[in-house]
């Protein structure tokens, strides 16, 4: 079923708002609305899912002690404290020292738990609920904090499984195995944090008239459809330094640099809510870090493709719009056919193909 096009007011036709502004049509001076809907989202009881995290976070805390408490009697008089990218231990302390290690793992046992007891008016939100996104908000951040701690006392049991068997003689390192918890964690906070930040810019779910039933109205957002297999892609050159890394290869510190602006972008791409907006004299593009007005005007043809050159559309399913520049711009909205068919209402001086209705 395909996703229509969505009416926004006119008098809010700038972009969505972004992590430090509230969203367009946002409650003024009625913050007790929306607050209320979010402290009540926040503290409801848990879903299955939550239960099964929590439950699952809780038992591999407790088993990384059971671990210890176990091979504490065979462990040397040192054990390794520290590990390079190769997964070698190159330094080493007493033996008593892995109980701080434990310890390290209660305290953000404890502070991953006290965040998701705080009240949901001290959290930093990324962008000011609604009264319609407040539950999905609350809803998005609840899973991710506790994805994240699941994840994380994971990968603390096996950092501490690590450190005794290398002390014992039994691993010559961390297993590769490691690494991935640490990009399952990267994933999860970045995915997490982007699934927050786009329940809180949902668009509104207004009708809009298109073709025989009535004009459209004067804003219109299509949203941008995504395609999984390029969102898939994304994930792989993360996973090059790791590789490096486990290879032995020293200038994986070098990927690990890069990889940090690649995370930025991409995050940014995926946390930013992508839609096309149809006002009554341009076509504004805002995807990832795309933002741009097109004056309908300046259009001479529009037509569907799957030109597969990068651009301002995160799917292969896409519109082509020439300009009079000689400009070709490409975007993927959900709704295709409902885009070409408002394109063809406003642009009376271009070519169009496709879409609802007739063509010239």
């Amino acid at each position: 079923m395909e996703e229509r096009g969505v009416r926004t007011d006119t008098a809010s036709q700038d972009a969505p708002a972004g992590p430090g502004n509230a969203a367009p049509g946002a409650p003024r001076g009625h913050a007790g609305t929306w607050q209320d809907a979010l402290e009540a989202a926040w503290r409801k009881p848990l879903e299955p899912g939550e239960r099964v995290l929590e439950l699952a976070a809780a038992l591999l805390l407790l088993a990384s002690f059971v671990w210890v408490a176990i091979w504490w009697p065979h462990l040397p008089d040192q054990v390794p404290i520290h590990f390079n990218l190769r997964g070698e231990a190159d330094g080493f302390a007493a033996k008593g020292s892995i109980w701080g290690l434990l310890g390290i793992g209660v305290l953000l046992y404890a502070l991953a738990t006290a965040v998701t007891r705080w009240p949901a008016s001290l959290l930093n939100w990324p962008i000011e609920p609604r009264p319609e996104t407040a539950r999905a908000m609350a809803r998005a951040s609840r899973h991710l904090l506790r994805g994240f701690k699941f994840l994380l006392m994971a990968a603390w049991l096996h950092l501490t499984v690590g450190v005794t068997a290398v002390a014992l003689g039994r691993w010559v390192g961390l297993t590769p195995w490691f690494y991935l918890w640490i990009v399952a964690l990267l994933a999860v906070a970045i995915g997490g944090c982007a699934a927050v930040y786009r329940a809180g810019l949902r668009l509104r779910a207004a009708p809009a008239a298109s073709g025989p039933d009535g004009p459209w109205p004067d804003v219109v957002d299509f949203p941008a459809a995504r395609s999984k297999i390029l969102m898939a892609l994304t994930a792989i050159p993360p996973l090059i330094p790791f590789y490096m890394a486990l290879r032995g290869d020293e200038t994986a510190i070098v990927g690990f640099v890069a990889l940090g602006p690649y995370l930025l972008v991409v995050g940014y791409t995926f946390w930013r809510p992508s839609y096309y907006r149809v006002t009554p004299t341009h076509l504004q593009i805002r995807v990832g870090l795309m933002d741009f007005d097109v004056p309908l005007q300046r259009i001479r043809r529009v037509r569907p493709t799957w030109n597969p050159v990068a651009s301002a559309a995160p799917s292969l399913r896409r519109v082509a719009i020439e300009t009079d520049a000689g400009e070709t711009v490409l975007v993927s909205p959900v709704d295709r056919e409902g885009f070409i068919a408002v394109l063809r209402e406003r642009c009376p001086q271009a070519v169009v193909e496709g879409g609802r209705g007739p063509c010239r």
